[in-house]
């Protein structure tokens, strides 16, 4: 049998860094959920994702929604007659402190409107960095900001075409 010899410091860093890891798992918990509620159109549980006081930063968005209800308002408006994929990728997650974490996110989205609608296909490739907070024991959004590196309407390039070396983020 293993004995182990650890000194009270060493268990307090050791449960500093499960607690770390743990926070880090669920809020890439949480994002799998956003982007799984997204794409099935569960527009209540989507909105409880997020802190009551959140910022949104959509550059492309039309409606530029100021707060959650106005952003779930806006998604619902664009996205309930279309079938959406969305994917989250390669997190980046820095826990700050207790309660407040910030992440990057690779994503990739996909919006296909019904065949009589007139909005085109979308096609996007881009980051989600988001601020995240504790709330109650749960980790919340409190910050959404989707950028975009490429982005198609049906099948043509409108975003993203040229690139010169290094690029803003």
């Amino acid at each position: 049998m293993v004995q182990y010899d650890l000194a009270s410091a060493d268990l307090r860093a050791l449960a500093d860094r499960l607690a770390r890891l743990e926070a880090v798992e669920e809020i890439k918990q949480l994002k799998a959920r956003y982007f799984r509620y997204v794409d099935l159109h569960w527009w209540d549980e989507l909105r409880a994702l997020f802190t009551d006081d959140a910022e949104f930063d959509i550059g492309e968005s039309s409606s530029q929604p100021s707060t959650p209800d106005e952003f779930i308002a806006s998604i619902s408006r664009h996205l309930t007659d279309a079938m959406t994929v969305h994917h989250g990728h390669m997190p980046e997650i820095e826990i700050l402190d207790d309660t407040h974490a910030r992440g990057v996110w690779a994503m990739y989205d996909l919006v296909e409107p019904p065949s009589d609608s007139r909005f085109p296909v979308l096609t996007g490739f881009g980051h989600y960095t988001e601020d995240y907070r504790r709330i109650d024991g749960h980790w919340r959004i409190s910050r959404l900001r989707l950028t975009r590196l490429r982005r198609s309407i049906d099948g043509e390039v409108v975003e993203g075409a040229d690139v010169n070396g290094r690029r803003p983020f």
